[in-house]
């Protein structure tokens, strides 16, 4: 504060003396300002040196002019003196910054990053983006920039890292495009394809008939192909694990071969992982719009051994339902009908189990599983009636369990009894004839044959 009491005279003239001294200061600082920005220009009267020195004077008298620190920064850029140009943009814009002043000179630090970019001198050149980035972390295509010069070092790790910053923050498809191709060659050149296949699909979404993106899903196409033969040589070896990496790497590369799919979904299956089955037979059936043969019978068995192991389980309601879905992509399966018969069998649901094993006999006749099951079923159907009195129902049940299984002997003798209730002698003969016929030894038949 000042050494002299409130009135003082003297006080008074010392106010004005630093207000004289600001003003000549002032003036001094513009003149060595407008000096420099003279010997700034281009042209034969140009002098870096000398401006810088006018530029500093003017900031030694007044150093709160953005202006005085953002010329000198300029200077020393002509001087290639990146560092020290740089520490004064960032000087300048503490003392006034907006984010269009921002942008102007972030985008002047760029341009001479992007020339040196031209000439080859990487190190300036990285070093110049990344001012332009701490400069303005809104200049987003500084990162791509930057990449383009560390490429040119072989930093391709750093490179990638940036391209990537880029693709999160664009918004604008049309010019991601490029950057997904450089990333994709980077990749491939790096061992990376599936990372690569990644950017190559990315950019043909967003330009499907573009010719490097076509070029390049051929290229990864191929390996793609390399490594289904890879899994199928290690299925043969009995390693399904190294068959499931393979074909995932094989899915990422190009995941639209539905083979792909189809196979990793069949090893699921078989190592019992029936989710994970599921999920790949789905996806080719949306990926085919349902087109797919292979896929439907595939995800049917995969359901259809669910099932099984559900039944086994003794889960009845849960295997029903997952016949239910294995019939629904497979209805010309006999075995999936008999195992969904057999899970109504086991809850008493007779009616259903038998519409289950006639429908599948339709389908395969000759299957001998479920032949078996049908006279099963209708014999016991004709004991139940028997014990009720229904004798004629019990013959006509008795009679079907031998259509389908002619050679079981107990089949004729219950008939036969059923025959002998109902007075039809004659009949029972018949069978009890054709059950010693096929068991010369069964006694029950030869004592019912001399009684008759």
């Amino acid at each position: 504060g000042c050494a002299f009491p409130r009135g003082h005279p003297l006080r008074g003239l010392l106010r004005g003396e630093g207000a004289r001294m600001d003003r000549i200061n002032k003036e001094g600082a513009r003149k060595h300002y407008y000096k420099g920005v003279e010997l700034l220009k281009p042209g034969p009267e140009q002098d870096l040196e000398a401006a810088i020195s006018e530029f500093s004077k003017a900031i030694f008298l007044v150093d709160d002019q953005p202006d005085y620190f953002a010329k000198r920064a300029h200077a020393y850029m002509l001087l290639k003196d990146y560092k020290t140009a740089v520490s004064n943009f960032r000087r300048s814009l503490k003392l006034l910054h907006t984010s269009e002043l921002g942008r102007r000179t972030s985008n002047l630090v760029d341009a001479e990053g992007l020339a040196r970019l031209r000439h080859q001198e990487f190190p300036d050149a990285i070093f110049l983006f990344s001012a332009a980035l701490d400069l303005d972390p809104s200049n987003i295509y500084c990162y791509v920039h930057r990449a383009l010069a560390q490429i040119g070092q072989s930093k391709l790790d750093e490179a990638l890292k940036g391209l990537n910053i880029y693709l999160e923050r664009e918004q604008k498809p049309k010019a991601k495009l490029l950057i997904h191709l450089l990333v994709a060659r980077i990749n491939k050149q790096l061992k990376n394809p599936t990372t690569a296949a990644v950017h190559v699909n990315s950019a043909l979404k967003i330009d499907p008939v573009n010719e490097e993106a076509l070029r390049l899903y051929v290229q990864l196409k191929g390996r793609a192909g390399e490594l289904f033969a890879e899994a199928t040589a290690y299925l043969l070896r009995n390693q399904p694990l190294k068959a499931v990496d393979c074909l995932k790497h094989a899915i990422e590369l190009d995941p639209k071969d539905t083979r792909f799919l189809v196979r990793r979904g069949v090893i699921f299956r078989q190592m019992g992982q029936y989710n994970e089955a599921v999920a790949d037979l789905e996806g080719v059936i949306e990926l085919t719009k349902g087109t797919s043969t292979d896929a439907l019978r595939q995800l049917a068995i995969t359901y259809n051994q669910l099932g099984i192991e559900l039944y086994s389980a003794r889960e009845y309601t849960q295997a029903l339902a997952v016949f239910q879905l294995a019939i629904k992509h497979d209805k010309e399966s006999p075995s999936i009908y008999i195992n969904r018969g057999d899970c109504h069998r086991e809850m008493q649901e007779v009616g259903l189990a038998l519409e289950d094993y006639l429908h599948a006999h339709k389908l395969n006749e000759a299957d001998n599983e479920v032949r078996i099951r049908l006279s099963t079923l209708y014999d016991a159907r004709g004991l139940t009636y028997f014990d009720r009195g229904m004798l004629d129902e019990s013959y006509r049940e008795f009679s079907s369990a031998i259509h389908y299984l002619p050679q079981v002997p107990h089949y004729y003798i219950h008939r036969a009894t059923t025959a002998m209730e109902l007075g039809n002698f004659e009949s029972a003969v018949t069978d009890f004839r054709e059950v010693v016929r096929i068991d010369p030894h069964n006694e029950q038949a030869w004592a019912k044959l001399s009684s008759l």
